[in-house]
């Protein structure tokens, strides 16, 4: 009976659980409103996804280490831009595409080293870097939207493959790299030890400076890919395209299971947090619920997402001191 119960509650704490939750919420949601069921309407929820998950399986590197990243959507906004500046001045699209990615590592390595090798606190670091990254896309826009007028760069944001949108097939790919990083690779399980003990971590011959760094810089990769599918969507970019992605992002990784203490990381559940909260913005477009509600909604998912996790930590705490 006590081996029963104790499998009830690893399934509890497992990915399996969150993906049954989105299961279950497909379910609901398709009862009481059908259209949501429609072939388009599920490619418009998963194509929408696609932006705020990439940025988010990046965060559960950065969660996974014990820190956390509020500068992503403003990192998102400013390589965008630099983006479509680069496109304007008439470079070509795979030079472009490498100053992205090298802004997104310059940024990640600049949080990482102020965090890990300078010991400053990471939510007042990256919190310092959103508003510079949003404070240059203001200085250098204006306010005005800066437009890309080469359709090659559409199929990345609005073209298809097989059908199904390129973003969707990005998204994918950017999950299973991170899932495999994460659970088979050394580094994913260096990020997972530093989350769980830095002290104990270093004894055991972690660079623990390094590891950190190396997180913050995975984050800074998924916001360019980001940041590419957006301007790409938009065929444009703007001071304000990255508002707010740094809460969907943390979110959805918290909902995804993923502990904001560190130690662990759930790609799958991150992705799966990531749709539940797409899915239930989508039901309350349907139903014509008032948008204002929306935060208020995601609001009370992460309370509730992070009193599970108080309870599993609680549990996880009391078996360490049975030991």
């Amino acid at each position: 009976m006590t081996m029963k119960k104790e499998k009830i509650k690893t399934f509890l704490t497992s990915e399996s659980a969150i993906v049954l939750v989105l299961v279950a919420l497909c379910i609901i949601v398709t009862i009481i409103t059908p259209i949501f069921a429609t072939g388009k309407n599920i490619m418009s929820v998963l194509q929408r996804t696609a932006t705020t998950g990439i940025v988010a399986v990046g965060m559960t590197f950065v969660i996974g280490t014990g820190g956390i990243d509020l500068s992503v959507g403003g990192q998102v906004t400013f390589i965008g831009i630099v983006c479509a500046l680069c496109f304007t001045a008439g470079l070509p699209m795979g030079l472009i595409f490498l100053i992205m990615f090298a802004i997104g590592i310059g940024l990640g390595a600049i949080n990482g080293i102020l965090i890990a090798s300078l010991k400053l606190p990471a939510i007042m670091v990256t919190l310092a870097l959103q508003l510079i990254t949003f404070g240059f896309s203001l200085y250098i826009t204006e306010g005005r939207q800066f437009l890309i007028k080469d359709e090659r760069f559409k199929f990345f944001g609005l073209g298809s493959i097989l059908n199904i949108p390129t973003s969707i097939w990005i998204f994918a790919l950017v999950a299973v790299i991170g899932a495999l990083l994460l659970k088979k690779f050394i580094i994913g399980r260096k990020i997972l030890a530093v989350g769980s003990n830095a002290k104990g971590a270093w004894y055991s011959g972690i660079n623990v400076v390094r590891t950190t760094i190396v997180a913050y810089i995975i984050a800074g990769i998924t916001c360019a890919v980001s940041a590419i599918i957006m301007s790409s969507k938009l065929m444009s970019a703007s001071a304000t395209v990255g508002e707010g992605m740094e809460m969907d992002a943390i979110a959805a990784v918290v909902i995804g299971g993923t502990s904001l203490t560190g130690g662990n990381g759930f790609i799958v559940g991150t992705v799966a947090g990531a749709l539940i909260i797409e899915i239930i913005t989508n039901w309350m477009t349907l139903q014509n619920i008032n948008p204002y509600l929306r935060n208020v909604v995601k609001g009370v998912i992460i309370i509730l997402a992070l009193l599970f996790d108080n309870i599993r930590r609680g549990r996880l705490l009391k078996n360490e001191m049975a030991d």
